[in-house]
């Protein structure tokens, strides 16, 4: 995989990290948090049924977890992906955005915030993806 896709799927790490802080997962649920995703990025049935984690699914985790470690504020890997996404969007086909969405509201479903509010980041990811010149 060349640098470029690697940078991809490791700032799709820090958004997802950034909705799994709004939601709150606790430490102990990021176990549960990374299976969902590596099954939501495997690319093919054969993968599915096998268990064989893609790169892909591979290097968001890795993000995912580099971010836990260090302690990182959602903020800053929220704000870090969007800067990607204005500076490269051309990249970001319509299908690739919906099977982003689709995982970040998945995040959602299955960790629901304790409080009322909708997840921040979620909201601004949408406007991101329908109007591509905002910035957040």
């Amino acid at each position: 995989m060349d640098s470029f896709k690697r940078e991809i799927f490791e700032q799709l790490g820090g958004l997802f990290y950034a909705i799994a802080k709004d939601q709150h997962v606790a430490p102990l649920e990021f176990g549960q948090l990374k299976m969902l995703l590596r099954n939501d990025w495997l690319e093919d049935l054969d993968q599915a049924a096998t268990g064989t984690v893609t790169e892909a699914s591979h290097l968001i985790v890795l993000a995912m977890d580099t971010f836990q470690t260090e302690g990182a504020s959602g903020e800053e890997t929220f704000k870090a992906f969007t800067e990607f996404y204005s500076k490269y969007r051309k990249y970001f086909p319509e299908a690739l955005k919906e099977k982003i969405m689709r995982a970040a509201l998945a995040i959602t479903d299955i960790f629901p915030s304790e409080t009322r509010l909708k997840n921040n980041h979620i909201i601004k990811l949408r406007l991101l993806f329908e109007n591509s010149s905002l910035v957040v």
